[in-house]
């Protein structure tokens, strides 16, 4: 089903979640779809002399994601067709089962504010490793990023932005060209940050033998943006996008670029030395810390070397 779906359990992050889910399938156009997923407790089960039946709990689960729906359809203002699921089983397996071909999976984060020692929860974190096909968004909690003088404002007023993460490789471009798409749909500016650092451009090309000056490596970097962005297709008009090369860690950057901005948009994994796992150390960190929603983006086929640097 092309639809956008969201992981929802009565708590304060998950109606979060689903209020920024309800708005973004608004904006797609397509129907947003609310999974509870759930478990019996011992005090739910039946005597020794009776069956195991949950229908009972079955229906008021299915009545509270009605409810849900229902409140957040209030909060946002926003009506678009809903459906709503309940589901016996553990909760990261029953989203990313129905996830398969959706356009979105949304999930809310659950933090302990920026420097806590557990940000994402269980359910959130096996989610965004776990998802092999679908875009998915961590929604953060309000409160749970904060500003440079720590009051959790904005960071900077303006039009909406996108902030994608550019590394060069070809899941980069993927990500892109998602956040292009976001830009096109909702007026937002896009933000490509090309995060630099001398370890991870050496050696720059003819360099053999001696230090290239840092402005080399600044000009080289930025034509690593420029390559993406025309890999990526990106036609938008000066005006709505921005162009940013930071001399940081990759993580670090994109973490002070999300300050302020609408979401921020990362592949799953770039050109680090970690391409067997399904979530690279930068999209993690970019996920546990940012001050907006997340969006990991992975390429249609995860497989040995197609996260390489390069345009498709």
């Amino acid at each position: 089903m092309s639809d956008v779906v969201v992981g929802v359990d009565g708590s304060v992050r998950s109606q979060e979640a689903l209020d920024w889910a309800l708005v973004e399938a608004g904006s797609r156009g397509v129907p947003l779809t609310a999974v509870l997923a759930w478990e019996p407790s011992w005090t739910d089960g039946p005597r020794a002399s009776e069956p195991a039946d949950f229908s009972h709990l079955a229906d008021l689960k299915q009545d509270q994601v009605l409810t849900l729906l229902d409140e957040a359809r209030h909060r946002t203002g926003v009506d678009v067709v809903t459906h709503a699921e309940q589901v016996q089983g553990s909760a990261a397996t029953a989203l990313l089962a129905r996830a398969e071909h959706a356009q979105m999976l949304v999930v809310g984060s659950r933090g302990l504010g920026r420097f806590g020692r557990l940000v994402l929860g269980s359910v959130s974190s096996a989610v965004v490793q776990g998802a092999t096909q679908v875009p998915v968004t961590v929604v953060r909690s309000v409160g749970e990023g904060t500003s440079d003088d720590g009051t959790g404002a904005s960071a900077a007023d303006g039009p909406p932005r996108v902030v994608v993460g550019v590394d060069g490789s070809r899941t980069s471009v993927d990500a892109l060209r998602h956040g292009l798409e976001v830009a096109r749909r909702t007026g937002a500016v896009l933000e490509a940050v090309f995060c630099w650092q001398i370890v991870t451009l050496a050696p720059l090309p003819d360099s053999w033998g001696w230090t290239p000056p840092i402005d080399d490596y600044e000009k080289f970097a930025g034509e690593q943006l420029d390559r993406a962005l025309e890999a990526a297709g990106v036609d938008l008009p000066d005006e709505q996008v921005r162009r940013s090369v930071v001399h940081a860690h990759p993580a670090k950057g994109l973490i002070e670029a999300s300050e302020g901005a609408d979401r921020l948009v990362v592949g799953n994994r770039g050109t680090g030395g970690f391409d067997r796992l399904l979530l690279g150390s930068v999209s993690r960190q970019a996920v546990e810390y940012a001050t907006c929603p997340v969006t990991v983006v992975r390429r249609q086929a995860d497989q040995p070397g197609s996260d390489q640097p390069g345009t498709d």
